[in-house]
């Protein structure tokens, strides 16, 4: 059984009904009804509460009053909570919780999410000889931002000897990197953690950058990941040797020199955001004044009174721009394409105490509340990304992605209708979700402002003190900031990645077609793991750290099939590669982002998508919840007594 937690003295039971009005009503009906398995209380409450993502409810305020003092009683009364409840049961909940019906495939998820179904880690048992061979098998993880930590406490737990190396001074990835002025998440913070180590102490709903490094470096020291990362070192280049099933790998350290490591496993965690783009304009050398990418700020320039010219209105640009326009003399921002800017609740709101209180406090809160984060912002909303191929209403795919036009154009309008110029400048021209929806982030009150300037015009040249657009207006520049994203789909570039035969990762992906199992394994690459790799970005919504830990999950139960069955290396085979990336590809022929006129970072220069993932979360979730042995190929013995290949 688990116990309610103990309340501590000072919360009497008026200070928790206290506590309970500041929370999320529609999470402490779920709650109540898990506690007291009253199933009575849905048919009453669920057809008042409002659709997941709005945040909105119609529930009378005897109703409300009704609810918290019942849950008050049932907390401060003690005793046990539930240690199990019924599939059919939760199923219920679930459907009257989101207000649709909702498939079976969500059930063994969030049984395991609330607690109630407890994964056994790969290797949890083993012993004798497993054992042994877990303790000799020694990984080395690439990256050391979120998924490598991760990774690193995943092999931890398992017995698995690793190190991470990390280029950077500091773990965090793109949290450390990316220290620009508003640098914050866009994801929610309750959703955008570990679910194993959830944070009930976010100061914010939407947090900013420091308290998301802090996070993640607080996470790798308890884990006890720190004492195996090995800062300021760069993986330069990876060599498979076929004979010894061993990669070698060329690490440039702090001094310039280089050291050389032996892995009999790889796992990259090196991302799709690491590596700035800049955009290929003539005379982007002969600018005289400073510039820089917003994930390499310059904190030594002062920006008082100068002229700033910023190039991009993606996710940074929609940060830098508020965060530094009171400073500023002139800002001049150049959009190649309007971003759909829509509020979000909570996103300006810090977690009052109460509400931090019943997250750490009160039992399956912090759980069911994830649930919602999950739905409102990531399953509930993907049916909406689907080219219907009867739909012609211009800007839109679909009835219903025609619905949430409407919905957010009605929001452009309330921000900036009483300007025409402006209005026209801002509303997108393609369908929602085509791009990553951003929060307002006072974006369209920075943008009124009579020192801000949008440019829609196309840029013809960078000049030495400025700009010039393709029309020949110049625009004087004494900084110009480049808000211009990342080389996405040159994954895993600069490393030099050789794998079996010689092959070269490069040459088989090309500059910037990279394709892998699950977005994991590749052909003729054994033992080599890759998180955050090809089609598994989340564009819509949701929080890749949710995807970081479905990859190391599939990774390292890889890692327990190799050895507990005795093996040497595993590679995945052409033919699962291949009917993968086929079924990825005529996925994402039918989802928003392949739409007909839609530009968007998550493509080639060929126009195929690389980056997105075209499934639902919990579509993934079940995809890498166990290998299956028939996509690889085993490697066994080979060091020492011949090498045997044979696939499961």
């Amino acid at each position: 059984m688990t116990e309610i937690a103990t309340l501590p003295v000072a919360r009497e039971p008026e200070a928790v009904r206290a506590a309970l009005a500041d929370a999320d009503i529609s999470v402490l009906l779920m709650v109540l009804v898990q506690l007291t398995g009253d199933m009575a209380l849905l048919d009453r409450y669920a057809p008042l509460l409002g659709k997941p993502g709005e945040f909105t409810h119609s529930i009378p305020p005897d109703m409300v009053d009704e609810l918290l003092d019942r849950l008050t009683q049932r907390l401060t009364r003690g005793g046990p909570a539930p240690d199990s409840i019924d599939p059919a049961v939760l199923r219920r909940m679930m459907a009257a919780f989101v207000g649709e019906d909702i498939s079976d495939s969500y059930m063994p998820m969030l049984l395991e999410d609330l607690g109630f179904v407890t994964p056994e880690p790969p290797l949890a048992r083993a012993g004798g000889d497993a054992a042994g061979r877990a303790a000799g098998f020694n990984v080395l993880i690439v990256g050391a931002g979120a998924s490598g930590i991760c990774a690193g406490i995943s092999l931890k737990q398992a017995g698995i000897p690793f190190e991470i190396v990390e280029r950077n001074d500091d773990v965090g990835g793109v949290w450390h990197e990316n220290t620009y002025p508003g640098c914050g998440v866009d994801s929610a913070n309750h959703l955008y953690c570990y679910s194993f180590e959830l944070n009930h102490n976010w100061s914010r709903y939407y947090v900013k950058q420091p308290e998301l490094r802090d996070y993640l470096r607080d996470c790798a020291v308890k884990y006890g990941v720190m004492e195996h990362v090995r800062l300021r070192q760069e993986v330069l280049a990876l060599r498979y040797d076929e004979g010894e099933a061993l990669w070698h790998a060329t690490i440039r350290q702090a001094d310039g020199s280089e050291r050389h490591v032996a892995a009999h496993a790889v796992i990259s965690s090196v991302g799709q955001l690491n590596r700035p783009a800049y955009p290929r304009l003539e005379g982007i050398d002969a600018f005289q004044g400073v510039s820089m990418h917003t994930a390499r700020w310059k904190h030594d320039v002062d920006l008082a009174g100068k002229s700033v010219a910023m190039i991009g209105t993606g996710a940074s640009g929609m940060q830098v721009g508020p965060a530094i326009a009171d400073e500023v003399g002139r800002l001049t921002i150049f959009q190649r394409s309007a971003p759909w800017v829509l509020p979000r609740h909570n996103y300006h709101n810090t977690v009052t105490e109460n509400v931090k209180w019943v997250l750490a406090n009160v039992p399956y809160y912090a759980r069911w509340y994830r649930f919602l984060l999950f739905w409102a912002y990531g399953d509930g909303v993907f049916p909406l990304l689907g080219i219907d191929p009867d739909w012609r209403e211009p800007g839109s795919i679909s009835a219903r992605n025609a619905e949430i036009r409407k919905l957010w154009t009605k929001y452009v309008e309330s921000e900036v209708g009483d300007l025409p110029e402006l209005y026209a400048k801002v509303l997108p021209d393609y369908p929602p979700y085509g791009k990553r929806s951003l929060r307002d982030n006072d974006w369209y009150s920075t943008l009124r402002r009579e020192h801000v300037e949008l440019v829609n015009t196309s840029i013809a040249e960078i000049v030495a003190d400025g700009i010039v657009d393709r029309n020949g207006r110049h625009y004087p520049a004494d900084v110009i900031v480049y808000a211009t994203g990342f080389e996405a789909s040159r994954m895993l570039f600069p490393i030099d990645v050789t794998g079996r035969g010689g092959v070269k990762l490069r040459d088989l992906w090309g500059d910037d077609d990279p394709r892998a199992y699950l977005g994991i394994t590749v052909p003729g690459f054994p033992n080599l793991f890759l998180t955050y790799g090809p089609n598994t970005n989340l564009a819509h919504g949701g929080s890749i750290i949710f995807q970081a830990e479905c990859q190391v999950h599939y990774i390292t139960a890889c890692l327990a099939m190799l050895i507990e069955g005795g093996y040497d290396a595993m590679e995945c085979t052409r033919k699962a590669h291949d009917d993968y990336n086929a079924a990825v590809d005529e996925t994402l022929s039918r989802l928003v982002w392949s739409f007909e006129g839609v530009t968007n970072w998550y493509k080639n220069a060929r126009g195929r998508v690389t980056t997105n993932s075209p499934w639902s979360l919990v579509d993934y979730w079940h995809m890498t919840r166990q290998p299956d042995p028939a996509a690889y190929t085993f490697v066994k013995t080979g060091r020492t007594s011949g090498k045997e290949r044979k696939s499961a």
